[in-house]
């Protein structure tokens, strides 16, 4: 059986589920126009799991404004770190006219990872919102290339041109984020000593939705939704040489519930279920999981509440399959309504259970997010 990077944390789906932010806190965040947040956990015995968003805004004059973002991950197959700077002209509530526009630039430490694009939408205000952008990447791969001396060199013949929809939607009954995008495939051709030996496209589709539906005063729910694809080929134009081709599909989400059992305690039900689907020339890869979680929060008082829970997952993983259980066991933490810190504790229960004390220690995560 083959196995990739994080295979052998068999509990990873519920840490991804350990990872994500309450509902309430997400949407605050997205909401405000400044703002800190840090998700950080144990994922073995080398890795630490990190992710860190940072947002700033800055009104310069008139309706011009800077916005600042920052955004890093680091898992098993992720390393990014993004740093995004957006002018925008936004036009004010009271405005007859509410049309949006921003230029924006993210500079990179990789340089052929950097982007930049235009943006024009519907703006209200940062809780409603709606922008279509378009988005030219690695746009100065060509010119970096042109003032080295290469044996290979890889030039596009066409830049790859992302088309993007993103925006928020909040009112009485519900809030929503999205982003979707198509990625218009980029062309390359790989070059020897400059003779044309073969030539590349690379395309993709994605879409993040998160959604919160809070109809009703006892009971509200909602869903968390994550979809990458990528494809990539490469085409030898030298006789006898192989070509390739790689596909590659991630996939994450966590439809829940909550219902406010008491005006001090809540429960939360969660389903994640997360698959990744590789394929190319010499491999073809599955791994799917879906799991269960319950978390009971009691209030212990105005800035403390008690976190109870339990996980259960269920993985395949090209054909062979297993499961983990474990309970939980956490504290909240809130501040004037802004700043939010809380620390989760796994506890081993498959059976047979662990003989020592120190075996029933699973894994450990720690959220803060801060509005302003």
């Amino acid at each position: 059986m083959l196995s990739l990077l994080g295979d052998d944390n068999a509990l990873y789906l519920m840490d991804k589920s350990f990872s994500l932010i309450p509902i309430e806190e997400e949407f605050q965040f997205l909401h405000s126009k400044n703002g800190i947040q840090t998700t950080q956990g144990y994922l073995d015995l080398e890795r630490w799991y990190q992710k860190y968003r940072t947002k700033i805004w800055m009104p310069l004059f008139s309706k011009m404004v800077l916005e600042y973002n920052l955004y890093k991950e680091n898992d098993y197959d992720i390393n990014n770190e993004e740093h995004l700077f957006k002018l925008q002209w936004i036009p004010e509530e009271k405005d007859k006219n509410p049309i949006y526009f921003s230029l924006f630039i993210s500079p990179q430490y990789l340089k052929n990872k950097k982007y930049a694009g235009i943006g024009i939408g519907y703006w209200k205000n940062t809780k409603n919102n709606h922008s279509l952008n378009i988005i030219v990447n690695e746009f100065d791969h060509n010119y970096l290339l042109s003032h080295e001396t290469l044996i290979y060199e890889d030039p596009f013949t066409r830049f790859p041109v992302n088309i993007e929809l993103k925006g928020n939607v909040s009112n009485s009954q519900a809030d929503l984020f999205y982003k979707y995008y198509k990625i218009i495939p980029g062309k390359k051709n790989f070059l020897e000593n400059n003779d044309r030996i073969g030539k590349g496209e690379y395309k993709g589709t994605g879409l993040t939705n998160t959604i919160y539906y809070h109809f009703f005063t006892k009971i509200s729910g909602g869903l968390r939704l994550e979809y990458a694809k990528v494809d990539s080929s490469y085409t030898s134009l030298i006789a006898d040489s192989l070509n390739y081709e790689t596909n590659v599909n991630k996939f994450f989400s966590e439809p829940f519930m909550k219902a406010h059992l008491s005006a001090k305690s809540e429960l939360y039900i969660g389903f994640p279920m997360d698959w990744k689907y590789i394929k190319n020339d010499s491999l073809e890869y599955r791994r799917k999981w879906i799991g269960l979680t319950l978390f009971y929060n009691r209030m212990l008082s105005n800035y403390i509440d008690l976190k109870l829970g339990f996980q259960k997952s269920w993985r395949n993983l090209d054909g062979q399959k297993n499961s983990e259980t474990r309970s939980v066991l956490g504290f909240e933490f809130k501040f004037n309504q802004k700043t939010y810190f809380t620390i989760l504790e796994a506890i081993e229960m498959d059976f047979p259970l662990p003989k020592q004390l120190k075996e029933y220690y699973n894994h450990t995560f720690l959220t803060i997010t801060h509005c302003f």
